[in-house]
């Protein structure tokens, strides 16, 4: 983690990702709410210098080994995502929760799936208003997509299910002046798989 010395100096992903590990052990153990811990690992996101980290965590006590020694690229991210005004981008390896909340007002978010650690079934609310949310899901996923969308749009691209065995991914979409899209691989791959023979 970063020390309180050469607080201007420039924060990496990595002293980004640790800190996030860090607040998400402290919230296990209840030092800090939900909504906490998601308004400190937005913040520490946004960080841009080390001094910045180091007053996020100002008021916790040291992290446990275990925490310090996490790997970001396991954890759980917190079961709500928002841009408000903004964006969010949440993709890689990571452990996507069974419960899923999103938001994107006046803003853009997107949610990668394809390299996750996905249940067998995984429960989406999303809420677009004057925004656009893009979600890709792995080829052999199963999408569910129920809701309503005004002055919008919501719908899968690609072919879900093509694989059998894969997830359940169960997305309720509420969509006013907005756009929810779920992918189930990118425009080229997509593009790739009709042209392929026998698609």
């Amino acid at each position: 983690m970063p020390s309180d010395e050469l607080p201007d100096q420039r924060a990496s992903d990595a002293e980004r990702e640790q800190l996030v590990a860090i607040l998400r052990e402290h919230a296990a153990e209840g030092r800090l709410t939900t909504d906490e811990l998601e308004e400190r690992s937005s913040a520490a996101y946004a960080a841009a210098t080390r001094g910045e980290l180091v007053l996020l965590r100002r008021d916790l006590p040291e992290p446990s080994p275990s925490a310090a020694a996490q790997s970001p690229a396991a954890a759980t991210v917190p079961d709500r995502l928002s841009a408000v005004l903004g964006s969010f981008e949440q993709g890689g390896h990571w452990r996507v929760p069974e419960q899923l909340s999103m938001r994107v007002i006046l803003g853009d978010g997107r949610l990668d799936l394809r390299q996750a650690e996905i249940p067998a079934e995984v429960h989406i609310e999303a809420r677009v208003r004057l925004g656009e949310l893009r979600i890709l899901v792995p080829e052999n996923a199963r999408v569910e997509l129920t809701g309503k969308a005004v002055l919008g749009e919501r719908k899968v691209r690609g072919r879900p299910g093509a694989g059998a065995g894969g997830p359940v991914i169960r997305i309720h979409a509420s969509v006013v002046l907005g756009d929810l899209k779920v992918d189930v691989a990118t425009i080229g791959e997509r593009v790739r798989g009709y042209l392929r023979p026998g698609a």
